[in-house]
């Protein structure tokens, strides 16, 4: 039998999957809302039993294998309980992966950054015509792209800390690195302990393997140096970056040819211009077809077309001359700061809220 904890969307979306392959699964979860009422009641009708409002441990400790939800922390019971019995303890994305074996995969991790970055890779890939779709921390679960009957040959999957940690599987074929900087103090009882989880990403490495990494940010340099593999770098500063923002003709330039005009791109901020030479980078070296002088049209293109995600530097509306910018997602330090600094306008006003992560503010 394997036990899922937690019923969100990954959680429920692993349960199917699980059921689909023939597994007993029992799911539980300590919260009690209507989604996981909702998501319990579903996977009972698919055949497994599931708990709301609370967990039976031993039940856990019997199990072959636990797949833990990315918002359950390593020290909550019912995990504890699960290392305690030495049963494995893998993610949702873990158990998707090992029902794509075919899939191409662009892996985007990082402190911010990514979810754009990894809808960009999913664009750019349908813009050369591939079939492909955004998947991960992105919002879909990747488990529930692995239940589709044709799943799509590509995936652009986003990939949190908390995911890395438990996805000892994880090989894709190309893996991005946006940037780093401290996050998750909540979670984590140091910075070195965040950053060794996103350095999981490259515990597969092999000599094929593919890596694009932000060549401006120092932390990430040094987190990717002994990775095994091709590693390319974009950078807003560095003329000989693989990727790099041309400040003088205001252009990205991909390989060495430019790409884009700056003004064509309609994102805000230099870190959106990084976000989308890593995604162009990052399409391109995927495979070779994905260079050509008509793929690179294509993804121009793409880019030209793609806007602004919500609740990320979204444009929310415009009132007696003043324009609001919705950045919600910002949830840290150094994602508050890189939205502050799109802006010349000396006239910014910031509110500014949300849940403490035990971060320093002086430099905001």
């Amino acid at each position: 039998e394997v036990a899922v904890i937690g019923l969100g969307k990954s959680g429920v979306a692993a349960s199917r999957l699980l059921r689909r392959e023939g597994m007993r699964v029992y799911a539980s979860d300590s919260g009690s809302s209507d989604l996981v009422r909702e998501g319990a009641k579903g996977l009972r009708a698919d055949g497994a039993d599931a708990d709301v409002g609370s967990h039976d441990l031993e039940r856990i400790a019997r199990a072959s294998l636990v797949v833990a939800s990315p918002g359950v922390p390593p020290e909550a019971p019912p995990l504890r309980r699960a290392h305690e019995a030495r049963v494995p303890v893998v993610s949702e994305i873990e158990v998707a992966l090992r029902a794509l074996p075919e899939a191409k995969v662009i892996a985007v991790t990082g402190t911010n950054g990514k979810t754009t970055t990894t809808a960009l890779v999913g664009q750019l890939l349908r813009a050369i015509g591939l079939d492909a779709i955004d998947a991960g921390n992105i919002g879909t679960p990747l488990a529930a792209i692995a239940m589709e009957r044709r799943p799509p040959r590509w995936i652009a999957l986003e990939l949190s800390s908390f995911q890395l940690h438990d996805t000892p599987g994880i090989a894709p074929t190309v893996g991005v690195l946006t940037n780093l900087a401290p996050d998750h103090l909540d979670r984590y009882a140091t910075v070195e302990e965040y950053y060794a989880d996103k350095k999981l990403i490259f515990r597969n490495a092999r000599t094929i393997s593919k890596w694009v990494v932000n060549g401006d940010d120092r932390a990430a340099i040094d987190l990717a140096r002994e990775a095994v593999g091709v590693q390319k770098r974009f950078s807003l500063k560095n003329p000989d970056a693989d990727a790099t923002y041309d400040r003088a003709h205001d252009t990205l330039v991909v390989g060495g040819l430019p790409l884009l005009p700056r003004r064509e791109l309609n994102l805000f901020g230099d870190h959106n211009v990084a976000n989308a030479l890593a995604a162009s980078l990052a399409v391109m070296i995927a495979d070779k077809g994905n260079a050509t002088p008509e793929a690179r049209a294509r993804i121009a293109d793409g880019l030209r077309t793609f806007h602004a995600l919500k609740h990320r530097l979204e444009i929310a509306g415009e009132s007696n001359g003043v324009m609001w910018i919705n950045d919600s997602k910002a949830t840290n330090v150094a994602a508050a700061r890189r939205a502050l600094a799109a802006y010349t306008d000396p006239h910014v006003y910031l509110v500014l809220g949300g849940s403490l992560k035990g971060e320093d503010f002086a430099p905001l």
